[in-house]
């Protein structure tokens, strides 16, 4: 799927309502039932990993000036009885969080160490949200763009000391018969780990699943690694609204409600990346998931929708004046590849030094409609080639600060680092339930009121 439109009727948007109009879409948001104090049948649990707050903006904008309207998440404040909170995300032993911890904070409702997957500090392995879900009758779901067994979706389900044991965690996927699993990772499905439940359908393209009779649980497993970025997408595999749309259609007749974690994980590489083009379309592929699962909570009012990150990365932002950004999100909104296609064009080519850097350049020109000026390819080769120190701040340094920064100058988005860091993180919820989330939580709040919303934990 392709978020682009022609440079004439883009230029032709901003025009008339500038970058940062805000169009139809502040003060319009549908009506729909309100959210109100009771029991939910149903949580919907969404996570755009790594999002920082700057990413969710230029998103929202590209948003505006592409297709006329928000985002379904901005649009989501709005809605009579949604609740909105800030969360800290530290973890049990940094300041900086990944998104095992993170995650386990979700699962467990406690602090765990960074790479820990719902395993203590003092080594205890309490019953992950899943598991619970199931115990009390629920259907349960993970639908993510990364591997199935990466961090965030292991945590809803998994107790692995460290979230590299990702054969353990898909052991577990099996074992805890999850009903809905969608995403990457079929290296770590063999045939051998699969025959564990006879009764699982296993799917490997998007026509599959759509293909799939409703009924019985279903694995999903679209690519041997993560999937592709938006940018990169495969004609086989399904787009994360497609997977989240098909897991609300299998779970949503369960007598028992259930549980579906929902994760836009690619956001989370692309801001490690510093890749502005594979960011902002991976987070309007996210945007595009929390459309179906609005529509869903919609229709009725037994369910509870969460919309959050686990920490924010790289804090991306706009840094340049009107004009420049006003091109940069131009090209932004045509982008063809992610980097990581311009990586693997570039070690496909000549590897001498000009080979190298013309190759990069047209790569670069290819993906993101940056053409680079000659100092710009004299900084590929100090940096990239020579690995020359070019900024005093460590992190900043190598191919992938340097690149962003050289990029930046093109896209008008700049990135603090590769890095995760320590921004509080926004929090949305809609529905029976809604009303538990305050101004200002701790991310193991989240899990606390999952179980409370579902009746099953006491509510204060």
């Amino acid at each position: 799927m392709r978020h682009g439109l022609g440079r004439r009727e883009f230029l032709g948007i901003g025009a008339a309502g500038g970058l940062l109009a805000v169009g139809p879409a502040l003060g319009r948001a549908p009506t729909v039932r309100p959210a109100r104090a009771g029991t939910a049948r149903n949580v919907i649990f969404m996570v755009s990993d790594g999002m920082s707050q700057g990413t969710l903006t230029i998103a929202d904008v590209m948003l505006r000036r592409v297709h006329g309207r928000g985002s379904h998440w901005a649009e989501l404040w709005l809605r009579e009885g949604s609740r909105r909170s800030v969360m800290q995300t530290y973890s049990a032993d940094a300041l900086v969080t990944d998104s095992a911890a993170a995650g386990s904070a979700w699962g467990i409702g406690e602090h765990v160490h960074n790479g820990a997957i719902n395993v203590t500090p003092d080594g205890r392995k309490p019953e992950p949200l899943l598991v619970t879900a199931s115990k009390a009758g629920k259907a349960t779901g993970l639908v993510t763009t990364t591997r199935v067994t990466h961090a965030t979706p292991a945590s809803f389900i998994a107790n692995v000391a460290s979230r590299s044991s990702e054969q353990e965690i898909a052991d577990q996927i099996i074992e805890r018969k999850v009903d809905v699993v969608l995403g990457g990772g079929a290296q770590y499905f063999a045939d051998s780990v699969i025959a564990r439940d006879p009764d699982l359908r296993v799917v490997r393209t998007a026509k599959e699943l759509a293909d799939m009779p409703k009924e019985g649980r279903v694995l999903g497993l679209f690519q041997n690694s993560h999937m592709s970025y938006t940018l990169d997408r495969e004609a086989h595999e399904p787009t994360l609204a497609d997977m989240t749309r098909e897991a609300l259609e299998r779970l949503g007749s369960r007598a028992g409600g259930f549980v579906l974690q929902v994760e836009g994980g690619r956001v989370d590489h692309a801001a490690h990346s510093n890749d502005a083009c594979a960011l902002i379309h991976d987070q309007i592929a996210f945007d595009d998931a929390i459309g179906e699962a609005v529509r869903f909570a919609s229709s009725r009012d037994d369910t509870l929708l969460i919309v959050t990150t686990d920490h924010g990365n790289a804090n991306p932002g706009f840094t340049l004046g009107r004009s420049a950004c006003n091109r940069g999100l131009e090209r932004i909104a045509q982008a063809k590849h992610s980097l990581d296609w311009v990586s693997a064009q570039v070690s496909s080519g000549p590897q001498d030094e000009a080979g190298l850097v013309s190759t990069a350049a047209q790569a670069l020109h290819a993906a993101t409609g940056a053409t680079l000026t000659k100092d710009e390819e004299a900084w590929v080769s100090r940096t990239i080639i020579e690995k020359a120190r070019v900024d005093g701040f460590n992190a900043a340094n190598g191919t992938t600060g340097s690149i962003g920064a050289l990029l930046a100058n093109h896209l008008a988005v700049a990135f603090l680092s590769p890095n995760h860091t320590s921004d509080m993180c926004e929090v949305t919820a809609l529905g029976p339930g809604a009303e538990l989330v305050k101004p200002f939580i701790d991310n193991i709040d989240l899990h606390t009121i999952a179980l409370q919303a579902l009746a099953l934990a006491e509510r204060p």
